[in-house]
């Protein structure tokens, strides 16, 4: 008879651990869907806090996407693209830039513009995340142009600093240089990479004159100056992009004058050695 009981309840016990153990499993999943969704929806409100702080600390220019909006803010004619594995690409990708924009009628001040950024996040994809893609595309109104790589991605830190010059706080000057130069700055960022979108876009002969109060600024004191110090860090072998962008604004000429003229010019360079 003992024998008959214990046989009796070993299934019993059985079927009562089995149910106590899906009890507890469903509540698991219970559990972890919700914190799933809890945490979904903090980096949902995250996003879209630091969107809305990007839109507003770069008067629009910054925004941030999910990759699955960039590619419908791509239009036109996608041209072509090409790896970015050294430096050597950069200044390749750069010269070709620069021959197909200026065939398609880009302005000179625009090309200028277009290159200096494009070379920025070029080179930004080669250096810190061990290369990358970029990919030309042509719009009515001028070109767009999308550098991708795999690296860790930005921290969200660094994105709230983006106006920043000091790279310890922000993302350095060759982000505020992408922002001062392209019309809009379009931004994806994660753990699997980075997408980095330019636009820049054709403008009318009175921008191209140098409306911009900043520029008019430049000019007015080349004007004053009676000598000048140029100074820039070496960048791919040359000057820097912001350094060719400030030289380009000072006009050749004003009138039958030139505003460097009869005047001090001392130019410097500092190229690090090893």
């Amino acid at each position: 008879m003992p024998n008959q009981t214990l046989f009796l309840l070993v299934p019993a016990l059985s079927l009562a651990a089995t149910a106590i153990m899906g009890t507890a499993l469903l509540r698991m999943r219970h559990l972890y869907a919700r914190e799933s969704a809890r945490r979904q929806e903090a980096s949902a409100r995250a996003l879209d806090f630091h969107r809305q702080t990007l839109r507003a600390v770069t008067g629009g220019r910054l925004q941030l996407c999910e990759p699955a909006d960039m590619p419908a803010l791509l239009r036109g004619e996608r041209l072509w693209s090409m790896p970015l594995l050294e430096a050597s690409d950069v200044s390749l990708f750069r010269q070709h830039l620069r021959a197909i924009a200026a065939r398609r009628g880009l302005s000179d001040g625009r090309l200028d513009d277009l290159c200096s950024c494009v070379s920025e996040a070029a080179a930004n994809a080669v250096r810190h995340s061990q290369g990358g893609v970029a990919q030309v595309w042509a719009a009515d109104d001028g070109f767009a142009v999308l550098v991708s790589d795999c690296g860790a991605g930005l921290a969200p830190d660094a994105l709230l600093g983006a106006n920043e010059d000091r790279p310890e706080k922000g993302l350095g000057m060759g982000f505020r240089l992408m922002l001062a130069m392209a019309d809009t700055v379009v931004l994806c960022t994660g753990p699997e990479g980075t997408q980095l979108m330019l636009t820049v876009r054709n403008r009318n002969a009175a921008e191209e004159q140098g409306d911009n109060p900043k520029v008019a600024e430049l000019r007015a004191l080349a004007e004053w100056a009676e000598g000048m110090v140029w100074t820039s860090p070496e960048r791919h072998g040359a000057m820097t992009g912001i350094m060719k962008s400030q030289i380009d604004w000072i006009p050749l000429n004003s009138g039958a004058v030139r505003p460097t003229q009869g005047k001090t010019l001392a130019v410097m360079q500092v190229s690090g050695g090893s």
